[in-house]
């Protein structure tokens, strides 16, 4: 009985973890050097966005992320977008790349008002990418737009 206790506790522990970030994920074919997803995407202050960029290069790579962002409705007082990297799924944890770039929310306008863009020149050996978008403040934000480009070294 405290088995079956333990297991129950467990997956409300899981589902709760899980129900604080939204995660889409996208997946890139062998070979592929460049993944855009633009469907919009709703960031709120309570829920942190993920999108997952799973590609495959043959070679160590240098990659560039561009993100589009525009208010959508109040300000948040900060969104930080950060960028990880790993290897495999076999790999627990994600390897920061670069710091967080932060923005602060502006007056909503046509269209995305802001472009952020990542670049990291330093070859690695990621297949897995992960973007993470975490809004503070109130109000409401739009990602308007993400893209990865990998950058094929030498073998």
């Amino acid at each position: 009985m405290k088995k079956l206790i333990f297991l129950i506790a467990l997956m409300f522990v899981v589902t709760i973890s899980k129900a604080q970030t939204t995660i889409t994920t996208l997946y890139g074919e062998a070979g592929q050097t460049y993944v855009e997803y633009t469907t919009d995407v709703t960031l709120t202050n309570t829920t942190a966005k993920a999108l997952y960029f799973y590609l495959k290069p043959d070679y160590y790579t240098a990659t560039n992320f561009i993100v589009q962002l525009d208010s959508a409705s109040g300000n948040h007082t900060n969104v930080a977008v950060a960028l990880y990297g790993r290897i495999s799924s076999e790999q627990a944890t994600w390897t920061a790349i670069g710091s967080a770039i932060n923005w602060t929310g502006v007056n909503k306008t046509v269209g995305c008002d802001t472009t952020i863009l990542f670049a990291n020149t330093t070859e690695t050996a990621y297949r897995q990418f992960k973007l993470l978008f975490t809004g503070t403040g109130t109000g409401t934000t739009t990602i308007c737009y993400s893209a990865l480009k990998v950058w094929n070294g030498i073998p």
